[in-house]
């Protein structure tokens, strides 16, 4: 019978011809005295800085556009027609604060622009 003999616990190896290996582990006592943990206060764990990156900025060149309608030997802006159609709302008794989307229809043959204010007003103004 082979024994093996720790501090703590003590492993008994038993073999017979005809049957397995089996373990069986048995304590034994321990004389020790009584740890008393140490009781530790934990500072509040600091946060780590936020880490600032630089934002990478593009430089992307600023293109000044105008863009004008030509028709039958006339000429009108866009940011004209755009100022027509506000005034024309304005007229119609509107504020232009109200104004939050426009869409513009431009028909050099008629010499007019429909407009549509916010998806309710409509109206048209002439081009040239």
């Amino acid at each position: 019978m082979a024994t093996k003999k720790t501090t703590v616990k003590e492993t008994v190896v038993k073999e017979t011809v005809n049957t397995p290996v089996k373990e069986e582990v048995k304590e034994a006592p321990v004389k020790e005295a009584p740890v008393k943990e140490a009781v530790t206060k934990k500072a509040p764990a600091k946060k780590a800085p936020a880490k600032t990156t630089a934002a990478k900025t593009t430089k992307t060149a600023s293109v000044d556009t105008e863009l004008f309608v030509q028709f039958a030997g006339n000429e009108v802006s866009t940011t004209d027609i755009v100022a027509k159609v506000k005034a024309a709302y304005i007229a119609e008794g509107h504020k232009e604060s109200a104004i939050k989307a426009i869409k513009l229809y431009i028909k050099p043959e008629d010499g007019a622009v429909y407009y549509v204010i916010n998806d309710k007003a409509s109206g048209r103004v002439t081009l040239f």
